[in-house]
């Protein structure tokens, strides 16, 4: 008999693969690539791939292409667009710290749709550890980079809580047509909308001074994290919990952290270990306080 897979390993694949993903589209950023082509280009070029991929051995119901499309637009468009115009005027280590707020707007939700993950005292602490520490990181942004510091924090928690709210359906959704039917479709909804965006937005689709073998590399690598990343989360989303597949959010503070020193010679100010410290000990609480519920089938009134 085969023995059941662990969702660990995707977790950890998927919060490695994310973290990459932020770091690239931050230079990609800095160099002056727009935000809407950072987010676009990637998910149109991943989502293509993964088509492919699908129609070759599988087929996806009508119902499910819709569902799948609406998911790319909630859960890649909106945090993707959202976060990377965070990136144009916050450090990476600070934007993947607000990142790691994900698992508090997942367990809100899951409050609310599933039974037996209900906001009970641990989790409460974790929230409010979690909040704690984007206040001080919102406090410490201001000091340093005035309203285009706090602009840039509520741009980032923007996208945070569409990719935290919408992890409840996307778990919802894997497990009603598996995460390799709606990866492709997912994925090429988001591309298409973000680059779509960019028409009535005005927004210019073309760097100042041009498009460099840089710039191209660095979509493509996030191509590749996107679909890794993604498909990852997904199959975590078919056999784990929505306070399992959280868990993402413990590595993307420290990794984030770490790669915006290493790689844009960022300071590690008392805010950002304050906040950060918070964070992620909110998030630890909060994953604790799913683990020790049992794993629930199906959300209430599941419909989808």
């Amino acid at each position: 008999m085969r023995a059941p897979r662990s969702v660990w390993p995707y977790v950890a694949f998927t919060g490695l693969t994310f973290t990459t993903g932020a770091l690239v589209s931050k230079a990609l950023v800095d160099d002056g690539v727009d935000a809407l082509v950072v987010a676009g280009a990637p998910f149109l070029l991943a989502g293509l791939v993964g088509l492919a991929n699908t129609l070759r051995t599988d087929r996806l119901s009508r119902a499910g292409v819709v569902s799948a499309a609406l998911l790319g637009v909630a859960n890649s468009t909106m945090p993707a667009v959202f976060i990377n115009l965070g990136f144009e005027v916050l450090p990476a280590g600070l934007v993947t710290l607000l990142i790691s707020m994900g698992p508090v707007f997942t367990a809100v939700t899951a409050h609310f749709v599933f039974p037996d993950e209900r906001l009970r005292a641990t989790k409460l602490v974790g929230l409010a550890l979690s909040v704690a520490g984007v206040a001080v990181l919102a406090v410490g942004a201001g000091d340093s980079d005035g309203d285009a510091g706090l602009r840039g924090v509520v741009l980032v928690l923007v996208g945070v809580t569409a990719a935290g709210v919408s992890a409840v359906p996307a778990r919802a959704l894997a497990v009603r047509y598996g995460a390799a039917r709606l990866i492709g479709t997912q994925l090429a909804a988001a591309g298409a909308v973000a680059l779509l965006a960019i028409v009535p937005t005005g927004r210019d689709a073309v760097p100042d001074g041009g498009w460099s073998p840089g710039h191209v590399i660095g979509l493509v690598v996030l191509a590749a994290t996107a679909l890794g990343g993604f498909r990852s989360m997904m199959a975590a989303n078919e056999i784990g919990t929505t306070g399992q597949v959280s868990v993402i959010g413990y590595l993307l503070p420290v990794l984030g952290v770490a790669g915006g020193a290493v790689f844009f010679d960022e300071a590690i100010t008392v805010a950002v270990l304050g906040g950060g410290a918070l964070i992620l000990g909110g998030v630890v609480m909060l994953g604790l306080g799913s683990r020790s519920a049992a794993p629930a089938a199906e959300p209430a009134g599941h419909s989808v």
